[in-house]
């Protein structure tokens, strides 16, 4: 169900979701797989970047409502383990070591869309449609309003919520739910712009650590996440990349992680 294509260098790992025939819908066994796949790609260190998409021409139609019909006659602890698979790719994704983009083939629904939002980044073909259709077949978009409250005006959240319609790929871009939209056959080379810029640009491990900050700095108080920064931002400078970023700035050299890429290319 999880089909995984690595770059020639290694440094991209292409995570697709393998259910064509039933629209990449999410199911016990997809959701368990992505998970494990996500979790060992954040501790492998010769991978840079994760780009997550879609097999056929739909990211994901969100649950698989066949599976959910299943689990009504199940109890309430099998359901609640089961919202928690779902609940820890989420933050798999969010926690992921490695920045992840979202390359969004096609429409994506409900939890579908729940996806795209944890990446880090996401670029669409502009064909695509996004929504949280939940409330249209009597579910709750629970897991995923966890994500999003902090990040939509509450008017916004409520309106796509609540109606549970569906928008374009240009009105996902105006809200800040993705980054870009592009014609199909910019889609690869658009997604890969993000990766390359990554990799060539930023250290492995500043990207990382900018990631944990983040995801501490959404649960904490005010006053504990400038404590958490002030802590992150000390330990940083003793770190390999620090070190040799500031030492190449002030020498007016390139830093390593760009001369390792410029070497591979």
């Amino acid at each position: 169900m999880i089909a995984l294509e690595q770059s020639d260098q290694g440094r991209v790992v292409t995570v697709t979701l393998n259910r064509p025939e039933k629209s990449n819908a999410l199911n016990q066994r997809l959701v368990s797989e992505l998970l494990g796949v996500i979790q060992g790609l954040s501790n492998d260190e010769s991978v840079r970047v994760v780009i997550l998409t879609g097999a056929g021409n739909v990211f994901s139609a969100g649950a698989d409502l066949e599976a959910l019909e299943e689990m009504q006659s199940a109890t309430f602890e099998e359901n609640r383990d089961d919202s928690q698979a779902l609940a820890d790719l989420f933050v798999a994704l969010r926690t992921c070591s490695k920045p992840i983009i979202a390359r969004v083939n096609g429409h994506a629904l409900a939890g579908g869309f729940g996806l795209v939002t944890a990446c880090d980044f996401a670029v669409a073909d502009e064909r695509a449609k996004f929504g949280f259709t939940e409330v249209r077949i009597g579910f709750v978009p629970a897991i995923i309003s966890t994500l999003l409250r902090s990040r939509l005006h509450d008017l916004t959240l409520r309106n796509l919520l609540l109606r549970g319609h569906l928008i374009s790929s240009q009105d996902a871009v105006s809200l800040g739910l993705i980054n870009r939209a592009v014609d199909a056959a910019r889609l690869d080379d658009s997604v890969m712009a993000v990766a390359d810029d990554i990799i060539r640009e930023t250290s492995g491990n500043a990207v990382a650590e900018t990631k944990r900050l983040l995801f501490e700095l959404e649960k904490r108080s005010w006053s504990d996440g400038v404590a958490f920064a002030v802590d992150t931002n000390a330990r940083i400078r003793h770190s390999e990349d620090c070190i040799a970023g500031i030492r190449a700035f002030l020498n007016r050299e390139d830093p390593p992680w760009k001369r390792e890429f410029d070497k591979d290319e």
